[in-house]
Order: structure tokens, then sequence, then C-alpha cells
């Protein structure tokens, strides 16, 4: 859990909604909620001891009787010029002490605020490109498909912090760098229990045939032992999902974008790739060919 986020701050279409505007002949006649979402706004915040808070550009009768029963109080429609009403709501000093969950160009000010203050920020799947590269945190699901859910269990789960994460990554390269000296066979190493080790034979393939993947729960380090071989890596922040996010597999796998940076590893080189960091390892840096790797996974959530 994140310990210092006090506010969840919200938007309604397009982040607990699909962000379609269903009409009928007296107006707005209705917007479609996930049950999901509304346990975690109603139950699972509590029990964190966070207070949501929605702040909306649209008025919306459904959307006052969807907070009411939710219990959310703090319920502000109507604003298009979004951030001087968070500070109204949580107080500048507080917006380090906000997680703000948003969609679309109307929430970038915000985003900003909160993300420049120390707190955290996150958007759907289908949020656009611009929120998308500003979050911390981009959901598997749609808005309104139980993204809000999703962004909240992400907020609320146990995870290392940033000095641990340093410390882990630094120890497991030094411990790599002693192992890989003695020439160890193929296999799997469990160093620790939150370093796994895994030496092994792989043949490199063209781009075209090989997968952007990502993880969530850990850092990884490819070391080339034998041979080359090139990664191409991307912000998941400016990629669309290919396959949803596995937990038990820890994997995504995301369509691949024509400019991606370029990684060449040859033989004592290493990269480390962390989890914002989609990556396509064995390419062939020529012609596909067999090298020996060792893989480091590093646990971090």
């Amino acid at each position: 859990m994140t310990p210092h986020i006090k506010y969840f701050v919200t938007d309604i279409d397009g982040t607990l909604t699909d962000g379609k505007v269903y009409m009928g002949p007296s107006g707005e006649a209705m917007k479609a909620f996930s049950i999901k979402d509304g346990y975690a706004l109603s139950f699972l915040l509590k029990e964190a001891d966070i207070e949501p808070v929605v702040i909306t550009g649209r008025t919306s009768a459904i959307v006052e009787g969807r907070c009411r029963e939710l219990g959310i109080a703090s319920v502000s429609q109507g604003v298009t010029d979004k951030l001087p009403k968070l500070v109204e709501v949580v107080g500048e000093d507080c917006l380090g002490e906000c997680a703000y969950f948003g969609d679309d160009v109307l929430d970038l000010a915000c985003m900003a605020a909160v993300s420049q203050a120390g707190g955290i920020v996150g958007c759907p799947a289908d949020a656009v490109r611009e929120v998308r590269a500003a979050a911390d945190y981009v959901c598997n699901q749609d808005a309104g498909d139980g993204a809000g859910r999703e962004f909240i269990e992400w907020l609320l789960a146990p995870r290392v912090d940033e000095n641990e994460v340093r410390s882990r990554i630094r120890q497991a390269v030094e411990h790599m760098e002693q192992m890989l000296a003695s020439n160890p066979e193929d296999g799997v190493y469990e160093t620790n229990d939150w370093l796994t080790v895994t030496v092994k034979r792989v043949s490199t393939d063209y781009a075209a045939n090989r997968k952007l993947e990502s993880h969530r729960k850990h850092v990884d380090i490819q070391w080339i032992i034998e041979g080359e071989e090139a990664i191409d890596i991307a912000s998941v922040s400016s990629l669309s999902l290919e396959t949803p996010y596995d937990p038990k597999e820890d994997v995504a796998f995301w369509e691949r974008k024509a400019s991606m940076t370029r990684v060449v590893l040859r033989e004592g080189s290493y990269v480390v790739l962390y989890p914002k960091d989609a990556h396509m390892p064995c390419i062939a840096v020529s012609e596909p060919a067999a090298i020996r790797v060792a893989i480091g996974k590093v646990r971090v959530g």
C-alpha cells in the first residue's frame, strides 16, 4: 500500500463509465457503472481510510445519485477547470496525498500537479495517449469495466519502496556478476526470496517474430553470457495492450510500435528493465543465432 495517500480523486465519464452519453427525449437517460468499481470506492477505500473525491466536467443527476449510493460526500460537477477545484477541495499542501484517476486532456493539469507533489496518477487502458503517458499506472481494464477497481487495488497492494528497489537491483547485479564469473550450468537459481536467476540457451529471431512484453511484480536484468542480442524497449504508457496482464505469469503483451529504443547487448553486458519498460528481447542483431543468457528476476511487487 502507498501509506501517504489520503484522497482518491476521480473523474466520472471515461473513468467510472465507458464515456458514452445515452440521450433520451428529455436529455441524458442513463449511464452504466461497474459494480466492481463501486465496491472499491465504497468499501476498499473506506477500509484504507482514503476519502473518495469526484470532480467531473459534466453535470448529471445520475452521477449525484450514484455517488450518494456509494457514500461519496465530495462531489463537484460541471467543472472544466479541474485543478483550482482540486486545490479548493483537498488543499494545495495535500496534493501529494492524492491518487488521481483521469482519462482525458481536462485531467492533465491535475495529474501533473499531483505527480509533481509526490502523489500517484492512474488511468484506464482506453484513456487518451497524453494521459497514458502521464500516468504512473495504466490499467488493463477499460473505463467502466472495472478499471477503477483495478487502480484502487494496485494502489492498496503491498509494494517495495523505491530505496529498497534500488538496493535490490544493485545487490542483484553484484550477485549475478560473481555468479557468472564461475560459468554456472544452465538452470534456475533461487538466490533469496526476491531474486531468481535463470541461465539458459535461447535463439534470437527477427523482430517481426518476437513479442513485446512487460512485468509488474519484477524488474528484469537481461545479461548476455555468449553471443549478442538486440532488445527493443518502449514505455507501456505509449502502447496499446495486445494481451491483458496475467497475474500468475506476471506478464502482459503489447502491440508493437514503429519507433522503439533498441539496445544491443554483447558478451558481458546487461540491461535493467523496469515494470514501465515494455521490452522485446532476443532480437537477432543480423541473422538468428544461438545465444546464452542470464535473466535476473528482482521482485518489487
